[in-house]
């Protein structure tokens, strides 16, 4: 696992969102992610690479669906205008709040 990754998963496990490290749904608070051209300066805003890189660190921990997942990943570029072997940041919170985001 990189570096980059591990800061992550780190700061996340800190925030209480244990499932994705895990793989247990129940455990932590339930995590999701908002995908952004640009930071929103919160503690769990990150930054990837390119598109593969994210799904690097999503088959890492996530694999459930992950073909589909991709699928709304790509689609999801798409509709935000982002190039995929560009960087992004990806916004990660509690699912539930995206209002609050």
């Amino acid at each position: 696992m990189n570096d980059n990754f591990k800061n992550i998963l780190d700061a996340l496990i800190k925030e209480g969102f244990h499932s994705l490290t895990e793989k247990k749904e129940h455990e932590g608070r339930p995590l999701d992610f908002k995908i952004t051209p640009y930071s929103l300066n919160t503690k769990l805003s990150f930054k990837f690479e390119s598109l593969d890189h994210f799904v690097a660190f999503l088959k890492l921990h996530d694999t459930d669906n992950l073909e589909q997942k991709t699928a709304v990943l790509q689609a999801t570029f798409t509709d935000l205008s982002l190039n995929p072997n560009e960087f992004f940041y990806v916004n990660f919170f509690e699912k539930g709040k995206e209002a609050e985001m």
